[in-house]
């Protein structure tokens, strides 16, 4: 996780200092409900892909097939409802094979991907996209071709895998150097609205300095959690496990990857001392 959110930043800065004149653009795509939307014959296909022996898929596909689910309403239980797509979320094995199907998205793009990229140096290979979970950033030069081309393999893993893309949530962010009308077309194309930051595994990446207000958000969650600890009857040695357990690793994992202002830090220890 930390890997991807480095190399991310690194991308961006590239958007920064880069004086391509077509310019650069980073594209975060949204996944709709996207453990629920796994079609089964598609992780079949894929296990099989894998050279998983017969026997094994037979028994993992068991686990994954045929589940049925009853609502409790207003003290009732509903219907049975069958099943018929998805991984079940808190599923041990769930994780795996949901990344064993989305690897697919990652081959589509590296193999049909031939006008997308983004090189860091002259002499280093380009760098499509990042794939952590169903967080997927893309990275291209900032042209029509490219967003064609883009647009056709995400219509092919959409309809092979029975996913969708929520357009309405996904984004672009162009670099300085793209011109408006380029920036018009591709945005047509994709259907994709345009951003001028983006956060990628809980860290924000923008073409500027991030300011104190960009951690408001972390300041916003310590606080919900202290508030919610509290009207609990916790001794101070839970509260205390509780803080470093949980929300030490917040400012932790930032302040690793982002230059966090020392104010921020302040406000945190206030924050944790008071409670």
């Amino acid at each position: 996780m930390s890997d991807h959110c480095l190399l991310a930043q690194e991308i961006f800065n590239k958007f920064k200092t880069s004086k391509d004149k077509k310019g650069l653009m980073a594209i975060k795509l949204d996944m709709e409900q996207a453990f629920d939307s796994m079609e089964w014959p598609s992780l079949l296909q894929v296990l099989k892909t894998y050279k998983f022996p017969t026997s094994i898929c037979k028994v993992i596909m068991e686990c994954v097939m045929n589940v049925r689910f009853s609502i409790i309403l207003n003290g009732k239980l509903s219907n049975w409802i069958k099943v018929r797509s998805g991984l079940r979320q808190g599923c041990p094995l769930s994780p795996y094979l949901f990344i064993m199907c989305f690897q697919l998205l990652s081959l589509a793009i590296n193999q049909r991907g031939h006008q997308l990229g983004v090189c860091l140096t002259p002499r280093n290979q380009r760098i499509t996209h990042l794939l952590f979970a169903y967080d997927v950033l893309i990275f291209s030069k900032a042209y029509s071709l490219a967003a064609h081309e883009l647009k056709i393999i995400i219509s092919d893993f959409c309809s092979w895998s029975g996913h969708n893309i929520n357009a309405s949530k996904s984004q672009i962010l162009f670099g300085k150097m793209v011109k408006l009308h380029m920036k018009k077309h591709i945005k047509k194309e994709l259907g994709f609205k345009e951003v001028k930051e983006m956060n990628y595994l809980g860290v924000k990446m923008a073409l500027r300095r991030l300011r104190s207000f960009d951690f408001q958000q972390m300041i916003d969650t310590i606080l919900e959690r202290l508030n919610a600890w509290g009207c609990k009857q916790l001794s101070m040695v839970g509260k205390i496990t509780l803080v470093k357990s949980s929300l030490l690793t917040l400012p932790s994992f930032l302040s690793t990857h982002s230059l966090i202002p020392k104010k921020i830090l302040h406000q945190v220890d206030q924050y944790l001392w008071a409670s």
